[in-house]
Parts: C-alpha cells; structure tokens; sequence
C-alpha cells in the first residue's frame, strides 16, 4: 500500500470510493461532502490523502482547517471524512491512514485534531472525549466528539466551539 496526497485527477475515484464505502443510505451525502470539501475555500489548508494498492485507490482521509474558540498557537483541523474500500476494510487501510494524516498535520505545525465518529475505533489512534472543544451543533452522541492533542499542551486553557468550511456547515453533518 501506497499513501500520497490526492490530486485533482483523483476526484472522481476519491467519490466513487465514499459512496460504496458508505453504502446507499448514506454513500452519496458523504461523496459529495468530501468532493465540496475538496472544493471549498473555506477549508484551506487541507490534507488529502489516498491510500492505493495495484494502482487503486483503496482509501482516503481529508482532514481541513477549523476555528477553534480561543486557541492562539498553531493550526486545528477536523477528521471528515474517511473511507475505505469495502474489501478492503478491517485491513488497517484507515488506522494507517489516520496516523500518517497525524504526522503530517505536525510536521505542519497543527495543534490539534478533531472528530465526530466512533469512539471505539478513533481511541485506537489516540482521540479521545476529554477535552472542552464544543461542535458547531448540539450532538445526538456527543461522546463520538473526539480531539487529539498534536502538540503537548494544545487542550490547555482551549474552549469554545469551532468554525469549520462551509460546505460542512450543515446540520446534517453533524
């Protein structure tokens, strides 16, 4: 397995994975979520990975710039969205993902990280609820409202609620 930045060729494959990964109820919310994100301005900087094997791509994490209240050192991004592959799932394509998306988001000087997903699997990567970052919108699970310090002391006197793209403004994001 390979991973590299996603480039504009890739868009088409990069929808198409989201959408199978996701599955009918939800494959072509998600699709177009990751496409507008790739898209929208308002996300920059970004960091868009594809995982590839056989020259396919099996996987691909996109992680984008949010506000975050008073946070006065470095950058914060949100986790959203990640898809793999439906064969290719519970291989270690997203946990591999995940972590070299981290190290990439420090060696870019990034202060924190964030998710909306399940605790189960986003703990694995070192996410975690204990933090006093609020979602733009009241959660339904708000213990699946993770962040993970990328820099020691990034939760240290941060609060108030983020400021993410538009595109994933939506309530129905959230």
């Amino acid at each position: 397995m390979k991973i590299r930045e996603s480039n504009q060729s890739d868009k088409a494959s990069i929808f198409s994975l989201h959408q199978n990964s996701f599955g009918a109820a939800e494959g072509s919310t998600v699709a177009k979520l990751a496409i507008d994100l790739l898209n929208d301005e308002t996300a920059l900087p970004i960091l868009s990975l594809v995982a590839e094997s056989d020259n396919s791509i099996i996987g691909h994490i996109l992680f984008t710039s949010v506000k975050v209240g008073n946070l006065e050192f470095g950058n914060a991004y949100i986790l959203a969205p990640l898809a793999v592959a439906p064969k290719m799932q519970r291989k270690g394509v997203g946990t591999t993902l995940i972590n070299y998306g981290l190290d990439k988001l420090k060696q870019r000087d990034a202060s924190l990280v964030l998710v909306l997903g399940d605790p189960k699997y986003y703990n694995r990567t070192g996410f975690k609820a204990e933090h006093d970052i609020e979602p733009p919108y009241k959660l339904d699970y708000p213990e699946a409202w993770l962040a993970q310090e990328l820099r020691t002391g990034a939760f240290d006197n941060v609060s108030g609620a983020i400021q993410c793209a538009t595109s994933l403004r939506s309530p129905a994001h959230w």
